[in-house]
């Protein structure tokens, strides 16, 4: 009897936890898809300023106004910094996008019925992990220092062949033509995607992210729903009333899990008793470091910028979580 009750309450869990951020993760998936569609990112260059902390904090005020999860925002920031963009304001908004952006923000204070709170703590805390790292990063001026020889560049929109700064390569050759390429012969504008061809190749992006990201989705919620039904009562209350427990635990929990930050707010929700602090670690570190973004960190970065981007998040996660929590006394 008691078997069949965890498992109503497993089953409960997990259907609650899902159908509450399905409509943020399509939220933010299509909207994701339009800004890699038609936001042209080699302007970007010309508006950013050069100055190390102004790149930065320019970097920061680029996520702020991006709608997008940190799955997706690794190649865009390598993308940006092999076309010229400072890499202060790169490495920043990577960091900071998706969690200050108006969907995750709104996704957060749903999740904690209104309350502002985490949502205000939780931007604070990865504002600072991107300033400090975005900081270091803009004092590297040679790309070649933050970005692995091997990286990969990720397929445009538009679907023509590009080189390493995402420029477009030259056009193909016509054989028999007097123009020395298919370029000389058509306007430039024959090869541009129309408006129907970027609104298209924004759903495909939109349709990939949430199919990818709905997986992790489901998998988190079973994670956390589990932890709820079959976890020992002690081992629950013991972590609920020791920080020194509770926030490392709930770190260690948001790397494995990998939630997309448009969704990962309902999962710490569901624990409701644990206290406010921990939960915050759990929100403020898991957009940063979890186990996804290490792979796409060593297949893009060199190794310097890895161990930068794996250790200083962290530490400033778990120092202010302990700080945060030692203040309010670890309240739920």
């Amino acid at each position: 009897m008691n078997a069949l009750h965890n498992l109503d309450l497993f089953a409960q869990a997990t259907l609650s936890i899902v159908l509450e951020a399905i409509p943020f993760l399509l939220l933010g998936s299509v909207a994701s898809g339009l800004v890699e569609a038609f936001v042209q990112k080699d302007r970007l260059e010309r508006l950013l300023p050069k100055g190390r902390l102004a790149s930065t904090l320019a970097g920061l005020g680029i996520g702020a106004l991006t709608p997008c999860c940190e799955c997706g925002v690794v190649y865009l920031a390598r993308r940006l910094i092999g076309k010229g963009v400072p890499p202060g304001a790169a490495v920043a908004f990577m960091l900071a996008a998706p969690v200050i952006n108006p969907v995750s923000i709104l996704a957060t204070l749903v999740a904690f019925r209104g309350d502002p709170t985490m949502a205000l703590w939780r931007c604070a805390l990865v504002i600072v992990a991107g300033l400090v790292v975005g900081y270091w990063a803009g004092g590297n001026k040679a790309s070649a220092l933050l970005l692995s020889v091997a990286a990969p560049v990720p397929a445009c929109g538009c679907g023509q062949d590009h080189g390493l700064d995402h420029s477009h390569v030259a056009a193909p050759t016509v054989p028999g033509s007097p123009f020395g390429s298919l370029a000389d012969a058509v306007p430039l504008a024959a090869f541009l995607p129309s408006p129907g061809q970027k609104i298209a190749s924004a759903m495909h992006h939109a349709m990939a992210d949430f199919l990818d990201m709905a997986k992790v989705l489901i998998l988190g919620s079973m994670v956390a729903a589990a932890f709820k039904a079959y976890v020992p009562v002690t081992v629950v209350m013991a972590m609920e009333n020791d920080l020194a427990l509770a926030i490392p635990g709930m770190m260690g929990l948001a790397v494995v899990l990998s939630l997309c930050s448009q969704a990962d707010a309902f999962v710490a929700a569901s624990f409701s008793t644990f206290p406010q602090a921990a939960k915050l670690a759990f929100l403020a570190l898991g957009p940063m470091l979890d186990l996804k973004l290490m792979l796409m960190w060593r297949q893009v970065f060199a190794p310097r910028l890895v161990a930068i981007l794996t250790v200083v998040p962290a530490a400033i996660v778990l120092v202010a979580c302990i700080i945060l929590g030692v203040m309010t006394g670890a309240a739920p």
